[in-house]
């Protein structure tokens, strides 16, 4: 007689684990460094300003009257606000069954949605998004960092950016891709210093992080024999402008390194993040996760990017 195997029969309960897993990354590392104020309007101005040019020459005659030069006021410059949003509708059957790994679906849905919403602004604080004025038919957009940063920008032949003009962030132009060098990290840091900066954060994709952690600098890396490491990345640079600190970024361009002084940077929001619940039209639950926000930037010319390199 054959042995009954679990494989002949049809009753056998289903083995589902009561863990749901998710791995995805969820770190802004932009957001959460920079500084955070208010916006109340569709188009949130700030204002800027620098000093006049040291002069070695600065010697007036004895008794002399005072002279007096031109004084000049602030620069007014602005970023749009951009409306994020995430929505989520969840049968009232599928609530009330029972579901592995949560007691409520619809609450799990909402939290997921809320984790997807913060990706979506740190990729756009990040971004070489250029402004975009919102009508009735088109989206509001900010200007992300990367088209921000124009005046310490090294790019590959052709590339360009645009930065503020005329009240609006432009677009970003890609150059020719080519290695990068610790010679471009140094220059770009260079630049930024004469202009008066301190870029203490470095953001990179992946794996121009790792390219930085093979720059060879003064240092040498070395193996801990007794607690059997090999110590091989970089978190910290340091330059004869300053200490980097280098993070590695998820949703930032693949071909940008971004070096940037949080002081000079932060999130101006109209309405924080709100849970709305949708209108009951049948038999689901909706709910609308909303935000309003714009990138300030406070002065471009403190912060630097290495763009068109891999």
């Amino acid at each position: 007689m054959a042995t009954l195997i679990t494989n002949n029969v049809s009753h056998v309960r289903e083995d589902l684990g009561d863990v749901i897993s998710r791995i995805s990354p969820e770190k802004t590392p932009f957001k959460t460094e920079i500084g955070s104020t208010k916006a109340t309007a569709s188009q949130h101005f700030f204002l800027k300003d620098a000093l006049d040019a040291p002069n070695k020459d600065n010697a007036a005659i004895e008794g002399a009257d005072a002279s007096f030069g031109t004084l000049t006021g602030p620069d007014r410059i602005s970023n749009f606000v951009q409306t994020f949003t995430k929505t989520v509708q969840v049968s009232g059957l599928l609530q009330a069954v029972n579901t592995a790994g949560t007691k409520d679906e619809y609450a799990r849905q909402v939290a997921k949605k809320g984790a997807e919403l913060n990706r979506d602004i740190e990729a756009s604080l990040v971004s070489a998004n250029p402004s975009v004025f919102g009508t009735g038919g088109t989206p509001g957009k900010l200007g992300g960092a990367e088209a921000w940063i124009k005046t310490n920008a090294l790019h590959g032949a052709g590339g360009a950016t645009s930065g503020f003009s005329s009240g609006t962030v432009g677009a970003v132009t890609a150059g020719t891709v080519r290695d990068l060098t610790e010679d471009m990290f140094n220059e770009m840091v260079q630049k930024v210093w004469n202009e008066g900066g301190d870029p203490t954060l470095v953001i990179a994709p992946g794996k121009l992080k790792q390219k930085i952690s093979g720059f060879l600098g003064n240092g040498t890396k070395y193996q801990d024999a007794n607690a059997k490491t090999i110590y091989q990345g970089v978190d910290y640079y340091v330059s004869d402008f300053g200490k980097h600190q280098i993070i590695p970024h998820h949703f930032m361009s693949s071909t940008t390194v971004i070096a940037f002084d949080p002081s000079l940077w932060a999130v101006a929001t109209v309405r924080g993040v709100r849970k709305v619940d949708i209108a009951k039209t049948g038999d689901s639950d909706k709910k609308m996760i909303i935000t309003d926000l714009t990138l300030e930037c406070r002065n471009e010319a403190g912060n630097g990017k290495i763009a068109d390199v891999e």
